[in-house]
């Protein structure tokens, strides 16, 4: 017997939707349809659909679609069913590609959740930043910054520009008037003051060769960032 690839990629994708939704158990999960003793669950369906290839993904959005999805997962069962009833389950070929498939799910989950944690921790920082950056920009816009202040000339500079690049981008669009937008550019060019001030203080070091050498191309000029 040839082992599927695909088998293991839905294998390893219901393991990871069970960890994700909270494992096999829960309130919420209700029995759709039997097939003799075996239960297809609610679980069992949501994890059939997140299975599914994205052309086909489409067509999960009327109910005829499901209960397509639904009468597939019986058959399926029916046809696992009749090849337990003929002992295929007992032959050594068959318990050896179980017992690897299963070891190589295992492995493949377990670095799918390591990676998962990355990503939940990059995800948590993120929504910090975003917070911290919507609370700065809410000060900033408040109060301005302390020692500084933006002369109408600037804010109507940066207003000009702006208008001439959103006219360059789409000559039919309305740029709203400077008096609409008149904090929002004042808020901006606070900021950009406050970066100007942090960038003297603080210490920023760039790894160009090594971001080069990973994303770059050798054609790629390095930029100088602090001439």
């Amino acid at each position: 017997m040839q082992k599927s690839g695909a088998t293991t990629g839905i294998i390893l994708g219901c393991l990871i939707m069970l960890i994700l939704v909270g494992g096999c158990g829960g309130r919420d999960v209700k029995v759709l349809a039997k097939v003799g003793d075996l239960k297809i669950t609610t679980q069992d369906f949501k994890i059939a659909l997140s299975n599914l290839p994205e052309n086909y993904k489409i067509l999960t959005g009327s109910y005829k679609g499901k209960r397509k999805i639904l009468d597939n997962l019986i058959k399926k069962n029916l046809l696992v069913q009749e090849a337990e009833r003929r002992d295929y389950h007992r032959s050594p070929e068959t318990k050896k590609e179980i017992k690897e498939l299963k070891a190589e799910n295992r492995r493949k989950l377990k670095q799918d959740i390591e990676d998962l944690k990355v990503r939940m921790k990059v995800i948590d920082r993120q929504v910090y930043e975003n917070v911290m950056l919507d609370e700065l920009n809410s000060r900033l816009k408040k109060e301005g910054l302390k020692g500084v202040r933006i002369a109408d000339t600037e804010i109507e500079a940066y207003y000009q520009d702006y208008a001439r690049k959103m006219k360059i981008i789409n000559p039919a669009v309305q740029v709203p008037k400077l008096e609409k937008v008149q904090r929002q550019i004042q808020a901006i060019l606070v900021e950009e003051e406050l970066l100007k001030q942090l960038e003297k203080k603080s210490k920023v070091t760039i790894q160009e060769l090594l971001f080069r050498k990973i994303f770059g191309d050798e054609k790629d000029a390095v930029i100088d960032d602090n001439p």
